[in-house]
Formats: C-alpha cells, sequence, structure tokens
C-alpha cells in the first residue's frame, strides 16, 4: 500500500507565523507537524510515500529527505497551494483498483492511521469519514472515497451532512486528539498538550529530566544547557544546541525551540519559544509566542515586531557550509575570461541595440550588504550575464539557481540563488503565484539534464527590460 499525504496549506490562518514555517514544518514540542504524521505511516505499515507540497520544499526535503529515517519511500509532487485535491490525483496516474491512503500531513493528531487503514479495509466498497476528537481525522481512502476527495481540500469541513445520508458512507470513530493548528491559539494548546503529554499515543522529543513540579517535568534536546531545571515550578520541552540562563526563572508551560539563547534574569511563563530566537535579558514573557524579532500574543491574535536586538531578535548561529563548489566557481571563471575576450564583440552589439544604455545595473542585497553589479544590454540571455560570473567565482552566487534579481519568498532559507534559472529567462512578467510555482519546482528536480536546458533556453530567449532597482535579502 502507498499513502498521498498532503502538505500544500499556506498557512496564512497562522499569520505572522506563515512567514517563517509552512504548516508541515510547524515545530510542535520541538518536532516538525510532518514528523508526527510520517511517524504514524511507518506504524501502520505503509513503505511508500507520494509527498504533495507546495511552499518551502527544500526545508522539507531537508527534512525529510527520503524517508529512509522512517523506513519509508518518499517522493515529492509539486501543487499550488491549497489546491483541489481532484485536480491534484489525476496528474498522479494511480492505479483506480489499488487500496491508497489519503491524508493531511500538516495538522497534528494521535497516531491512528493503522485502525483507520484496517477499518476502511474492511470497509472497501464505503467511503469511511474518520472522526479523531469530535473532527475531521483528514484521512481517506481510495478507491472508496474517490467521489469525496473535496472532505480533504483545507480547510477542513467536518459537517458531513451532504455525505452522511449516503447509503455507502460509514463513520469510524478513532480514539485520540486532533489539532487542526489554524489559529495561533490552538497551536499554542498543541504545544502545551504534548509538554504534558496528554496528546495520546505521542510523546515529546529529548531525555525527560525532572522539575518542581511533581507530576511533570522538562524533555532536553542534546548539547542544550540550563540551570537547575529540579529548582524550576515549571515543565516543558527544551531543543537542541539551545543555552538558557541559570538565572532564567521559568513557570508552568515553557516551551524552547532549537538553537535559542534565552538571557540572564528572563521569565518565561506558559510560553513558546521557536527556533533560531534570542530572549534580552530581563525580559518578561508570559502567554506568548517569540518567533526570532515577532512577540505574539495567541489569545488576541496580536503581533509585534520589534527592531530592537538586546529584546528579542533572530540567534544568528553559525551557518552551515553552503559555498559554491570549487568545480563551479572554476567553470565561471573560464566563462568570465571568455566574457573578456569578446567584449569588444559585446560592446559593438549594444551600440547597435536600439537602446541607449550600453550596460544594465542590478542591485541585490547579498550577506547583509548591498552589492551592484552589471550586465551588458544585450538580447541573449548568456552572453548578458557574462560580467556578473565574477559574483559566482568569488563564491557568493551560484551558476544555477534562484534568481537573485527578483525579491524572493522571506519564508525561504535556500541559499542557492544563482545567474541563470528558469525566472531568468522569461521575457514576460509572471505573477507571483506561477513565480514562486515556477522557481520551486525547479530547486524540486536538480538534474544536469534541465541544467543543460537551461543554457539551450538562454541563447533563445530575449533579455527583459531594465527595471528598477530590486532587493534580495539573502537569509543567514
Amino acid at each position: 500500500m502507498q499513502a498521498i499525504i498532503f502538505a500544500n496549506r499556506d498557512g496564512k490562518e497562522l499569520a505572522p507565523l506563515d512567514s517563517y514555517y509552512c504548516p508541515a514544518l510547524l515545530p510542535v514540542s520541538n518536532k516538525s507537524i510532518i514528523e508526527y504524521t510520517l511517524e504514524d505511516l511507518a506504524e501502520a505499515g505503509i513503505e511508500r510515500v507520494k509527498l504533495v507540497v507546495s511552499t518551502q520544499v527544500s526545508e522539507i526535503k531537508t527534512l525529510v529527505g527520503n524517508g529512509e529515517l522512517w523506513g519509508l519511500e518518499v517522493e515529492y509532487f509539486l501543487s499550488k497551494q491549497q489546491e483541489d485535491i481532484s485536480k491534484i490525483i489525476p496528474r498522479l496516474a494511480l492505479d483506480r483498483t489499488e487500496s491508497i491512503l489519503l491524508a493531511r500531513g500538516d495538522m497534528l493528531r494521535s497516531p491512528c492511521i493503522k485502525h483507520f487503514v484496517q477499518f476502511s479495509q474492511q470497509m472497501s466498497q464505503s467511503f469511511v469519514i474518520a472522526k479523531l476528537d469530535d473532527q475531521n481525522a483528514g484521512l481517506m481512502m481510495l478507491p472508496a472515497a474517490i467521489s469525496y476527495t473535496e472532505e480533504l481540500n483545507w480547510p477542513l469541513c467536518n459537517d458531513t451532512k451532504h455525505t452522511g445520508d449516503k447509503h455507502d458512507t460509514v463513520t469510524q470513530v478513532l480514539h485520540g486528539d486532533c489539532y487542526m493548528l489554524n489559529t495561533l491559539d490552538e497551536y499554542m494548546r498543541a504545544n502545551q498538550a504534548m509538554a504534558l503529554k496528554k496528546v495520546v499515543g505521542a510523546e515529546p522529543k529529548g531525555r525527560y529530566c525532572s522539575s518542581a513540579d511533581e507530576a511533570n517535568g522538562f524533555y532536553i534536546g542534546a548539547q542544550t544547557k540550563t540551570g537547575q531545571l529540579r529548582m524550576q515550578n515549571a515543565w516543558g520541552v527544551i531543543g537542541d544546541n539551545t543555552w538558557i540562563d541559570e538565572s532564567v526563572n521559568m513557570q508552568q508551560s515553557v516551551i524552547v525551540g532549537k538553537n535559542c539563547l534565552v538571557d540572564a534574569k528572563s521569565s518565561l511563563k506558559n510560553c513558546i519559544i521557536l527556533d533560531d530566537s534570542y530572549v534580552g535579558q530581563g525580559l518578561n514573557v508570559c502567554n506568548a509566542i517569540i518567533c526570532n524579532n515577532m512577540l505574539l500574543t495567541p489569545s488576541t491574535g496580536g503581533a509585534i515586531k520589534l527592531n530592537d536586538d538586546s529584546i528579542i531578535a533572530k540567534n544568528h548561529n553559525q551557518a552551515p557550509n553552503r559555498k559554491v563548489k570549487l568545480l563551479e566557481r572554476l567553470y565561471a571563471l573560464s566563462l568570465f575570461i571568455l566574457g573578456i575576450l569578446i567584449s569588444p564583440g559585446l560592446l559593438l552589439a549594444s551600440l547597435a541595440s536600439s537602446n541607449k544604455s550600453t550596460f544594465i545595473k542590478d542591485i541585490i542585497k547579498l550577506d547583509n550588504n548591498n552589492c551592484a553589479c552589471w550586465r551588458w544590454n544585450h538580447n541573449s540571455l548568456f552572453f548578458s550575464r557574462l560580467p556578473q560570473l565574477y559574483l559566482v567565482v568569488l563564491g557568493r552566487l551560484h551558476f544555477f539557481g534562484r534568481t537573485p534579481f527578483l525579491k524572493q519568498d522571506q519564508r525561504s532559507n535556500n541559499n542557492e540563488l544563482g545567474l541563470y534559472g528558469p525566472l531568468q529567462l522569461r521575457r514576460d512578467v509572471v505573477p507571483e503565484e506561477e513565480r514562486q510555482l515556477i522557481e520551486t519546482e525547479f530547486m524540486l528536480t536538480k538534474q544536469k539534464s534541465q541544467r543543460w536546458q537551461l543554457i539551450k533556453q538562454s541563447f533563445s530567449y530575449s533579455a527583459p527590460e531594465p527595471q528598477t532597482t530590486t532587493e534580495l535579502t539573502k537569509h543567514e
């Protein structure tokens, strides 16, 4: 049996967290949502998985990989955000006679897939509606569910009156908990429930350490430093590589992500500190979520962005080594030298063009610094960008990758920005949604044949008209 897991929510209902995480990557007690679903699939004995994704594909692939960690075989399938499932399934070319599990992978549920599959296979001719914690569990089984796939579209609908009166519809009530994670408040409650081990069948990640609370304690990640947790009247989860000053006072539920720094004399109470966040000295954080330099109040949905790094900020850890490969830089150097040799011809071609300017100036922002670079005003994009190859030679840009000349989605932490890519070879103005889809698909399939196709296209497409200066922030 195989499973189709949908992780293509846009997460706008969780704004402004959607600027940092897609719902599938949201951490609950320091484990991404999609990990809970993958663990449940492995427990159910399902080995083949197609993961339907839309945004932050590179980050999801980095986390999930080929699924080997869970004993799964994971393939990726690209869709638009929250695309109608009835439009996705035909493109998957599935065997209509095979039993296939459809499930949402961007919500939190107690492990229940094994029981659902076993029950559904016994009722193979009926559409089985799974209810968990009196909510739509986001599960269904093909081929019986082929006419009811709208039940899996986001947002999930709990009103089953239009299907409940059908003679071939069966409702299975499963035991456990279910969190849709469609509000900040529910996201907070899901983290608190997991920290208290109140999500049936699931438990937090890390080694257990007792606290002053008799019934509960902390789950601690690797290479984490804290004070005497046994003295804290609190419980919760603390992620890997996090440092909490011994003078910090913690009360009730405290969830701290990985790579965080909580400075001296701070106070944490009923709060979530998400990954890579810094909490300044003496700060009182109560009933709130901190994400980098954002302070969110789940009870009201309010959010404040602070620009004072001494209060809250992104914790700048040493970035992993993602330098441009030496072979790629040498290849760029050879082409750069070629560009110098043929520069007189390119100059004549630019002067002969109808445009007045010989050069076009682009400004990009790399490593928090503005960088100006020039390209020839030439119809061929391949020859046009030859002068900019010095950025590849210096290791600041890749030869192939996302365009550094258009503003990127701020949720992306992918560093593979290059001179040549699918958007750089488009003469027309691409809408935002299509732009993200094109670049995501490019990053999803990094094949040599595709890159060679980009080179061939660079000779055939015309260079775009000069645009006003745009910036790209390259995240650390």
